[in-house]
């Protein structure tokens, strides 16, 4: 029976062995998922701020280009919108001048008549 405890000795301490071996296996292997974990959420996140750069940029460019746009529309709106008013004022003004040397007398008399409606209106406040 003594051979068999001998036997059973060995494969105890084969299996203790065994199981010390398994567990420094286990703690490298424990140890190199946390790497590979910090490694990759180092490089995910390194990639999410690389992409977020390069759609801020793209943004930023898109904007450009609209704001660009829409000022020179707008700068071609204000340049039309003020040949426009340069034309009136022309326009007008010659209208007065025609009238002033076609009715002298009906103008000054209508300036006359203005300028009294003024006065008593300034006075009665």
């Amino acid at each position: 029976m003594r051979a068999n405890g001998t036997a059973t000795a060995n494969s105890t301490r084969e299996l203790v062995k065994e199981i010390a071996v398994l567990k420094s296996q286990l703690k490298k292997l424990s140890a190199s998922i946390e790497k590979d974990a910090g490694n990759g959420i180092g490089g995910a996140l390194d990639d999410l701020q690389t992409k977020s750069k390069e759609t801020i940029d793209e943004v930023i460019e898109t904007a450009q280009a609209f704001i660009d746009e829409y000022s020179d529309s707008a700068k071609e709106a204000t340049k039309a919108l003020m040949e426009k008013s340069a034309r009136l004022r022309d326009d007008a003004t010659d209208t007065l001048v025609e009238t002033v040397k076609a009715r002298p007398i009906a103008t000054l008399a209508t300036v006359i008549g203005i300028g009294f409606l003024a006065g008593y209106l300034c006075r009665r406040s």
